[in-house]
């Protein structure tokens, strides 16, 4: 395959995991409203939506194949200048 393919495949993925990262997070931000509300608060102290496994994977995740695209793409462009 073209690096420049690889390099878009790269970022479209950056893309969906970032989509994952935040939908993550907000699900938990939801619950943990909702618990406070509900009165799940222990002794008076409410809960604070901490940030979840899934988002910090999927953070690192699109971090790499962001930097991988984006390296990809430029490598396959400085390429065809030559």
């Amino acid at each position: 395959m073209d690096k420049k393919v690889l390099g878009i495949i790269g970022l479209v993925v950056c893309a969906i995991c970032l989509f994952i990262a935040i939908e993550r997070y907000s699900t938990n931000a939801n619950n943990v409203e909702a618990m406070n509300q509900m009165g799940g608060s222990l002794f008076g102290q409410t809960m604070k939506p901490a940030t979840p496994a899934a988002t910090k994977y999927a953070l690192l995740f699109a971090a790499v194949f962001g930097i991988g695209g984006g390296f990809l793409i430029t490598s396959a462009a400085s390429k065809k200048k030559s």
